[in-house]
């Protein structure tokens, strides 16, 4: 899942128009160099790891003195992160890094100065991790990996030794240890030799039993509930789909319930108030889900969209062109709003050329003036 989020970028998006925003030091820290140590992707990667194994991912942003512009993003763990709410209306977090000589420095910053990823809360504050749900199923399936390796482990010579006559506590447990040495060297199949004196019968293990210890579908579909993907991720099952339509549904259906507690977290932190007016936050997937340039053509000549809506929705730049800008008609593709005009013109041609003596056609007055008509 994180893999997943973290491989698409972040883009500021007009409210108005829906055109990408090019605000220069938030588009280079969130998609290129966020600080010395990570890549844009690595930091995208452990932050959502983080919120979705502990339920944060905390980055901590420094500012420019002067302009309060985002410099850099530094990422810290969660167990040097402590989340003061004492006061609701200023939330403090606090940083303790350790550095190589094993000192600390406590670091403390308001709210607004702190980008936070959490997916799960119950107070708006505090994140909880998804899995904390999981309990119950995580502790049974690895109980039933332990089972399975202990038996397999003991080579499939487990079995019920009898020997004959009636014998202590003590003689029991060393007549076990004696037949286990015996047998220790075998391999698994190996024959288990005896005396007359013993009779060994193999313990039969149901396979059902074994089939349910080996079967993880329950707790692969719970952990797919309880992340909100779909189950075909976790190879549950396998739909009846294109791998194409599986992903886009995937992208659009589930991976929002990721996107938006991240974009509006990066808008109040990353964006000044007066951006916030104008601009929003998402999560650029149109490489994987924009439109076809069937539909974009579609789009164009029904006057839905401009061409240079139909590049932005098709995950391509837009064109400096100004005309771009402009809806087409499908009248000889003429601008819309110069259709008019066009057929206005096109009127007047015509009754020009209707009155054209080239064309054989003259008027009254045209024929009373010709000297050869006299």
């Amino acid at each position: 899942m994180a893999s997943n989020v973290a491989r698409f970028p972040l883009v500021v998006l007009d409210d108005n128009k829906n055109r990408v925003k090019n605000i220069k030091a938030v588009n280079y820290l969130l998609n290129k160099h966020p600080n010395d140590m990570l890549s844009a992707y690595h930091w995208r990667f452990i932050m959502t790891v983080n919120a979705i194994l502990t339920g944060d991912g905390f980055t901590r942003i420094i500012r420019d003195p002067k302009t309060k512009a985002p410099l850099e993003l530094r990422y810290f763990p969660t167990s040097q992160t402590y989340i003061d709410d004492s006061d609701l209306n200023n939330i403090k977090y606090e940083f303790t890094p350790i550095n190589v000589k094993g000192q600390t420095r406590t670091i403390i910053c308001p709210a607004e100065d702190v980008i936070h990823f959490m997916f799960f809360t119950y107070d708006g504050v505090h994140g909880r991790s998804p899995l904390l749900s999981l309990g119950d199923e995580i502790g049974l399936q690895d109980d039933g990996i332990k089972t399975l390796r202990r038996f397999f482990k003991s080579g499939l010579k487990g079995g019920i030794l009898k020997a004959k006559g009636k014998l202590s506590p003590q003689a029991r447990r060393e007549t076990r240890k004696a037949f286990e040495f015996a047998q220790s060297n075998s391999n698994a199949g190996s024959p288990i030799v005896t005396d007359d004196t013993f009779e060994y019968s193999p313990i039969e293990v149901d396979t059902n039993v074994l089939q349910l210890i080996n079967s993880n579908n329950y707790s692969t579909s719970q952990i797919a509930k309880a992340l909100h993907i779909p189950a075909y991720k976790l190879a549950v099952n396998s739909p009846n789909q294109s791998i194409k339509q599986l992903n886009e549904d995937f992208i659009r259906s589930d991976l929002p319930y990721y996107f938006k507690p991240i974009a509006s977290n990066i808008e109040m932190t990353m964006l000044t108030d007066r951006q916030r007016h104008n601009y929003h936050v998402e999560f650029d997937t149109r490489k994987e889900t924009g439109m076809s340039m069937d539909d974009v053509q579609k789009g164009i000549t029904n006057n839905v969209i401009t061409p240079n809506e139909g590049r932005v929705l098709a995950g391509m730049v837009e064109s400096d062109n100004p005309d771009m800008d402009r809806f087409q008609s499908t009248l000889n593709t003429i601008f819309l709003d110069k259709k008019e005009d066009y057929q206005e013109q096109a009127a007047k041609k015509g009754g020009e050329n209707h009155d054209d003596k080239r064309f054989g056609n003259s008027s009254t007055d045209d024929a009373g003036s010709d000297p050869d008509s006299k």
